[in-house]
Formats: C-alpha cells, sequence, structure tokens
C-alpha cells in the first residue's frame, strides 16, 4: 500500500469522535471515566475531544441516572430528564435547588432558591416521602427522586454497586410516571452488570410496567397505594431474573457441555494423578 492509499483511509476527526462516543455510550456501569481516559489516545486532541463528545456525555449522564453529591448536603442527586432544566442546569427537588452540572467532571456548582408547583408539591413531597423511604429499606446504595411537571410525577431510582477488585459492576435503574389525571402508573425497570475477569461478558434486563392507581384525591393515599404497586413490580422483577439464571445455570448451561466425556466413563482424577507422578519419577 501507498502512502496516498493510506492517507486515503484514513479517519476523519468527525468519524473518531462518532465511533468516540459510541464507545461512551455503551460504557459499563462506573466505568465511563475509564473509557474516556482510552479513547483520548483515539483522538489525541483534548479540546476537540470534550467538544465533539459533550453532549454525548449528558445523554449518558441523563440515561444512566447518575448522581452528584451537592455541597453541604449529604443527600445525592440524581441527573436526568425529568429534572432538567435546560442542557446543563438542573433540579433537586428536595433541596428546592437548581444548579449548574458539568457533563465532563460530574460537579455541581452555581445554585438558585427553586419555588415548586403550589398545586402539585404536597403530592410529589407525600410521595417523595414514601420513595425516601423504600429506596433505604431495598437498596443499600441507593438514590432517589420525585419530580412535578403539570399533573405527572415522575420517580427516579438508582442504584450501584462497583467491585473493580473483583472484577464486575453493576447498576440498577427504575423511572416511574404517576398520571394523576389518567391514575396510571407506568415504571421502566433496567439492571446492569458488566464481569470482566478474564472476559467481557455485560447483563442487560429490562421490563416495563403498566398500572393502574385509584386513591382519590388525597397525597398520603396516593403515595401509600404507589409504593405498594411499585414494591410488588419491582419485587417481581428481580424474583424473575433470578429464576431465569438459576434455571440457566441448572439446565441450559450444563446442556452446552458433555455430562461424560466420549469414553462414556468418568474420569479417575486421583489415577490420572498417579500416573504422573509414575511417570515423572520414571524419567529421573
Amino acid at each position: 500500500m501507498s502512502f496516498h492509499e493510506a492517507d486515503e483511509t484514513e479517519l476523519s476527526i468527525e468519524q473518531k469522535i462518532k465511533i468516540a462516543s459510541g464507545f461512551l455510550l455503551a460504557s459499563p456501569p462506573g466505568e465511563v471515566n475509564d473509557v474516556f481516559n482510552d479513547i483520548r489516545s483515539l483522538i489525541d486532541d483534548d479540546e476537540v475531544l470534550v467538544e465533539g463528545i459533550i453532549d454525548t456525555l449528558r445523554e449518558y449522564n441523563t440515561e444512566q441516572f447518575v448522581t452528584v453529591t451537592l455541597p453541604e448536603h449529604e443527600r445525592e442527586v440524581i441527573i436526568c430528564k425529568a429534572g432538567e432544566v435546560d442542557e446543563v442546569h438542573y433540579l433537586d427537588p428536595h433541596s428546592k435547588q437548581v444548579f449548574k452540572f458539568d457533563h465532563l467532571r460530574q460537579s455541581a456548582t452555581e445554585f438558585e432558591d427553586h419555588t415548586p408547583d403550589e398545586e402539585m408539591e404536597p403530592f410529589r413531597a407525600a410521595l417523595e416521602e414514601a420513595i425516601d423511604a423504600y429506596c433505604a429499606d431495598h437498596y443499600p446504595n441507593g438514590a432517589s427522586s420525585v419530580f412535578s411537571s403539570g399533573r405527572t410525577l415522575t420517580i427516579v431510582i438508582v442504584d450501584n454497586k462497583y467491585n473493580q477488585a473483583n472484577f464486575w459492576n453493576g447498576r440498577w435503574r427504575s423511572l416511574w410516571t404517576l398520571d394523576l389525571d389518567s391514575n396510571e402508573l407506568k415504571g421502566a425497570l433496567k439492571v446492569q452488570v458488566h464481569y470482566f475477569e478474564d472476559g467481557n461478558v455485560q447483563l442487560n434486563s429490562s421490563k416495563d410496567v403498566t398500572i393502574e392507581i385509584n386513591a382519590g384525591s388525597n397525597p398520603g393515599l396516593i403515595s401509600n397505594l404507589a409504593i405498594k404497586k411499585i414494591t410488588k413490580a419491582e419485587s417481581e422483577f428481580q424474583e424473575g431474573m433470578n429464576n431465569g439464571y438459576n434455571q440457566l445455570s441448572e439446565s441450559t448451561f450444563k446442556g452446552l457441555r458433555r455430562a461424560l466425556p466420549v469414553t462414556r466413563s468418568k474420569i479417575d482424577w486421583d489415577k490420572m494423578m498417579n500416573y504422573k507422578i509414575g511417570s515423572e519419577l520414571a524419567s529421573k
């Protein structure tokens, strides 16, 4: 191949940015920074790279429910579409603040007070209290937020479990919307796990749920009924996954290998070891 032919096949910076963006969006839980550092060598120009992927980082952060801890608050705030004021400003409904979020460094600055919707705040606050208690009971590393928009309440839950030392990371995400006019509760449940010891395996599982809720107009009754429905749906999803993977282990995976060797006889490993020891002694 001539130098002219090599030049013609070289990727443009736009193509490299597109490839880098794809890698970032596919980043497993807790590993987006590792992926970012890897693709820096692909672009070899940090200024161009950041400018080209900032929208991708925003998409990743909001879709993956990245969390940030605000100064003077121990509670984690979830970065998501439901709390998005604009491309860089997000709402924390719990502290009633709007802040600027750096999608690259994942940090919060420039805080302003937020005035909630007077009509919807009693419903949102009651649901937030119930969700906080539920999250504390069921998700050891969980974070949750409840937003309101018009007559719709949006519940966001995320729980991350990172275990780099044992080569796996995982993330639970659930997004629920409750329409107070139609009394319809819709949920999108997602689990993603990455295992990378001597290999690279990812689990992605999801389930969509639609539930009818009719609890009148009392904020407390609505939140209590919603929590019962959410608890039942998320428990069934987790139990279904457990049963499914137990079935895979007990039947499907076993069917992928021979129960016995071709001779149809079990190998006597003790005898095999004796053969090996005997041959080593004979060679001395």
